[in-house]
């Protein structure tokens, strides 16, 4: 019996956390980050580093601005997905629909609770943070298991994400914010002219 509980309880422990975690994330109705994201692979001995902002509202409704190494942004009004480079004066306007992913609307577009798409497996502590181990419940070919680290408060500090052949992406919360009121065109796919577009 003594073992039985010593093997119980650390299941318990983390699967607090991840509860916790899940209802902090479906308080919010909007979400401001910026970020730094680094992706290594296993192939190559230097990551790629790049900076931005990401915005998100509740319904499917995102922003990503990254700064460096170039400017680009990605924008998603619920339906449709723009992706627009600046300096190529080019870009690119997909359906929400071709490009859904569960892990992707649970982590990043507040659309989905995290215990429908994920899986807790285990939770490492360090410190004042805890970083807990989640695998998507649903196979998914770029999301093999996911390590999402939350301060005391479930504050996510965080993400890193591993793929089966091994290249990893660690997106660091340099600040966040939640529930604010976004602009009328936060959310809106608006390109200046002279644009080059391309419509999947």
């Amino acid at each position: 019996m003594r073992y039985l509980v010593l093997l119980i309880f650390p299941l318990l422990s983390f699967a607090q956390t991840f509860h916790l975690l899940e209802k902090k994330l479906e308080q919010m109705k909007t979400l401001r980050v910026s970020f730094v994201q680094k992706v290594s692979y296993s192939w190559y001995p230097k990551p790629d580093i790049s900076k931005g902002f990401f915005y998100a509202q509740k319904g499917g409704k995102f922003r990503i601005e990254y700064e460096q190494p170039e400017r680009m942004i990605i924008v998603s009004d619920g339906k449709n997905i723009l992706i627009y480079y600046p300096q190529e004066k080019s870009a690119i306007i997909d359906r929400v629909e071709n490009n859904r992913s569960a892990v992707v609307e649970a982590l990043f577009l507040l659309s989905k609770p995290l215990s429908e798409v994920f899986e807790p497996i285990g939770e490492i502590k360090n410190g004042r943070s805890t970083t807990l181990v989640l695998k998507p419940r649903l196979k998914d070919d770029e999301f093999y298991r996911v390590y999402l680290e939350v301060d005391e408060e479930y504050n996510v500090k965080s993400l890193k994400v591993e793929d089966k052949e091994g290249t990893t992406t660690t997106v660091e919360f340099l600040s966040m914010s939640s529930n604010f009121s976004p602009s009328e065109d936060l959310f809106k796919i608006k390109l200046p002219q002279g644009v080059k577009v391309k419509k999947l």
